[in-house]
């Protein structure tokens, strides 16, 4: 019987992976598959004239990449002494790989779309909100987040 729940879970539609991370207090998640890496944070090399959020960039395996920290994109107060701050290496839809500078990889978790509730912005980074175990998780838009960050400091 378990193994019919499990099968239906990952060929349901409906059904997202994510990887769930800590900015500040909040939680947020995006997409597994938009994921390709998960790196401690290193020293970035600094970018002249880069938005604040830009940390910087950094090699990684021979491809330079810009990393965001993503609470001051999001005006949370950054943890800068925090030891368990990582880069989340993505890729958007469009292609476009970036760092994000997170406080913590909390876990993954199976999202039903279903019961992820809307935010009323147009044009939000959040697609919307969801409860896994009582906890309120951001969804962010991974496409939206990376357009708006670093497609405005490729296209300049």
């Amino acid at each position: 019987m378990t193994e019919q729940i499990e099968l239906k879970r990952a060929t349901d539609p409906r059904i997202v992976k994510m990887i769930v991370f800590a900015i500040g207090v909040q939680e947020y998640c995006i997409p597994i598959l938009s994921v390709r890496e998960i790196r401690g944070f290193e020293k970035t090399t600094t970018l002249p004239f880069a938005p604040p959020y830009v940390c910087g960039a950094i090699n990684l395996r021979g491809i330079i990449l810009t990393v965001i920290d993503l609470a001051i994109y999001l005006n949370v107060p950054p943890q800068p002494d925090n030891p368990r701050r990582v880069a989340v290496i993505v890729e958007s839809k469009d292609g476009v790989v970036c760092g994000l500078l997170v406080d913590r990889v909390i876990d993954m978790a199976d999202i039903d779309l279903k019961d992820v509730q809307a935010v009323s912005e147009e044009g939000s980074c959040l697609a919307g909100l969801v409860l896994v175990d009582d906890r309120m998780i951001g969804i962010l838009r991974l496409d939206t987040v990376v357009g708006q960050l670093v497609g405005d400091t490729v296209s300049e």
